[in-house]
């Protein structure tokens, strides 16, 4: 029969770096729990991004869903009405894109125009 002489010290060793680096760990979580959450919840598809009450029950929110605006009026005698609103920039942003088709347009223009001109003076 052999002898049983219990763990060695270097499985205590083991067992203790183990529990301090658990504690370690549960430090820096407890400590950047608020920047931790907000990156795990980054993936809202939509913030309230401001609230304003308007009286007698009426609220107005301005929600931002997939990087677009909407204002949505509720109150407590009255139906919820949500609108789109549309930002400047977004105008912008399509008015360039407006442009940038009209000049692709005329440059297309002038090629046909360039190449006919070239067959005709050719025949």
């Amino acid at each position: 029969m052999t002898e049983f002489s219990g763990p060695s010290f270097d499985q205590y060793l083991i067992v203790m770096g183990f529990f301090v680096a658990i504690f370690a760990i549960f430090l820096f979580i407890k400590k950047n729990r608020y920047i931790i959450s907000n990156k795990l919840q980054n993936q809202k598809r939509m913030k309230v991004s401001d609230v304003t009450l308007l009286g007698q029950g009426d609220r107005a929110l301005i929600l931002k869903i997939d990087q677009k605006d909407f204002l949505f009026i509720s109150g407590k005698n009255s139906g919820a009405i949500l609108t789109e609103i549309k930002n400047e920039n977004d105008s912008k942003v399509s008015n360039i894109e407006q442009a940038k088709l009209e000049t692709k347009n005329k440059k297309a223009f002038e090629i046909r125009s360039l190449i006919e001109k070239r067959l005709k003076n050719e025949k």
